[in-house]
Formats: C-alpha cells, structure tokens, sequence
C-alpha cells in the first residue's frame, strides 16, 4: 500500500522540482520507506505489515485526536502505545514500544510479537526520530495532547496521549507564532458573500509563500471539523477570529479566510451553515443569546417599517 499517495492530498511523486513538501508528506514518504525495508527483511509478516500500514495511513491523515495510535506516559516516565481495534468497538491495544509486545489476541498466538499493531509503533517511532537533540519542548520529536480514554484493562477512566509533531525541533511552527504571522497580513472583505460576513488575505501579498504555505498546513493539520452546508472545514482559532482555508493542495492554495469568533456565535444560533452549536465554549446560555437576538431583530424589523 503507498502510504504516500493515501495519506497526502497530493503525490509528492508528483512535485515539481524543487517544490517544498510539508511535513506530513516528508513523515508518509519516511514511513513508506520503513514499510518498504521491512517488507524485504520481514517477508513472513508480509500480511501483518500490510495491515500496519492501513493503520499507519489514518494515522497520518487524520487529526491529532482522531488517530488510531496514542502514547500513555506513567509517571516514571515510561511510554507505552494505545492502538485503537479495527474490529471490536471500543477496543484499544496495549503495545510496549520497548519490547515491541502487544496484548492483542493475534500477538497472543505469536508470542507477543509481530502483529500489526506493534508494527505499526514501531514504523511511528522509526519515522518520527528528529535528528536534533536536546529540545526541552518534546520526546523524540513529539509533542503529547491530553484526553481521557477508559482503560482496557481496569475499566477506569485513564489519562492517555495523543502525539502531535514538535513545533520546536520539528521544524514547525507555534501557535503564537502562526497567530502573529496571520494578524500581520492584510485582510480584505469578502463583498462577494455578504450573507457570510468574513475576510481573507492572499498568498501573493505574502512577504514570504513558503511560510503562508506553511501556515494553510498548520491550519488544515491542527483546525477543528466545522460543517458549513454539506462540507466540512477545518477552522482554527488564533486570537479574536477562526481561520480556514478551501480543500486545494497546500501548494495551490491562494487564500486564508477569517472570521471573528463573534460572527461564528452568531453563525451557530441561527444556524447559519447547517451545522448548529458546534463550539458550545463560545456560549453562555444558548437559548437566553437566542431570545436576545430575536429581540434585537424584532427592533431593526419594527425601525424598517416606520422608516
């Protein structure tokens, strides 16, 4: 399976010469690769590593908090891999990236070793090494996400991890990083959809492409799911506004498009989008702010009519 061409909006094969890819891509092409090695010096496992790498695919192309693969680390420090089970609901993996053991059913029968999902953390770790040494913000090139997931084996509700690339010594970028860069371009009114109050920047008045590139790519990789009438975008919230761009390739995309967080309340209480209370933290009382802006609407109503 090319890991690659699945994972990435476009084939990197593809790339012009000297075209930049991001870092997702550069991560699918590293893990294609170790798929690849392993295939050769492993060929009794081929049917194994073939279903790794299914596993890997959804790893890397969907975002941070709906990824199959977790990492819990105790309190000693010691890191061990949760792997989501393809065929029971709810069903989670343990895996030890030390030992490269997993309490799968299949690992069972192999002695603890070779099923697909210790394969799998193996490929992550390989793939995910950062040559720089010394970042103080990450483990191995990974920053950790906190979520609460229910333990396998106790039954109790446990804090598990969810690895996301270090913006540090990755050679991302971070989010007041982003949010200044954004707030630095010059935004223009989308007069063309007045019923959609918002604004967008270019990426030909950018002082740089590569880094607005970037961005679209930072946007896309760590924004929230937003329905908006049948599609869903990723939004991301920097500041007073959430940011989000169209579903071109990153290296063909020519705009960002913002709108203030108060324009997404609005949005969200009159249902504008189809999409209903998406981002609950925006509101204090649903049904108070909506009374409120019915009252508004019925004084603008009643002005217009006297006028």
């Amino acid at each position: 399976m090319d890991i690659g061409s699945v994972s990435r909006p476009v084939d990197t094969r593809g790339r012009k010469p000297g075209e930049a890819c991001s870092s997702l891509e550069r991560l699918a092409e590293r893990a294609e690769e170790e798929i690849s090695r392993l295939r050769q010096i492993r060929p009794a496992l081929s049917s194994r590593i073939d279903r790794a790498a299914s596993i890997l695919v959804m790893q890397l192309s969907s975002n941070p908090r709906s990824r199959p693969v977790r990492v819990r680390i105790s309190k000693d420090g010691t890191a061990k891999f949760l792997v989501n089970s393809a065929t029971v609901g709810g069903g989670v993996y343990i895996v030890d990236p030390k030992r490269r053991e997993c309490n799968c059913p299949d690992a069972h029968r192999r002695l603890g070793k070779g099923c697909k999902h210790a394969i799998t953390c193996y490929v992550l770790e390989r793939v995910a090494r950062v040559p720089r040494k010394g970042c103080r913000f990450c483990r191995g090139g990974w920053v950790y996400i906190g979520e609460e997931i229910v333990d396998p084996e106790s039954g109790e509700i446990a804090e598990a991890i969810n690895p996301v690339r270090c913006r540090h010594c990755g050679g991302g970028f971070s989010h007041a990083y982003v949010q200044q860069r954004l707030e630095s371009q010059r935004w223009i009114c989308a007069r063309s959809r007045p019923s959609n109050p918002h604004e967008y920047c270019l990426r030909r008045e950018a002082d740089d492409e590569a880094t607005f590139e970037r961005i679209v790519e930072h946007i896309r990789e760590l924004g929230h799911p937003y329905p908006w009438w049948g599609s869903v975008y990723r939004q991301y919230v920097a500041g007073d506004f959430a940011y989000w761009t169209m579903g071109s390739p990153p290296h063909e995309t020519e705009l960002i498009n913002r709108k203030t967080l108060e324009q997404v309340r609005l949005d969200q209480l009159t249902n504008k989008g189809g999409g209903g209370i998406v981002w609950p933290w925006l509101h204090k009382d649903v049904e108070a702010e909506r009374a409120e802006l019915k009252k508004q609407q019925s004084a603008q109503d009643e002005l217009g009519e006297g006028a």
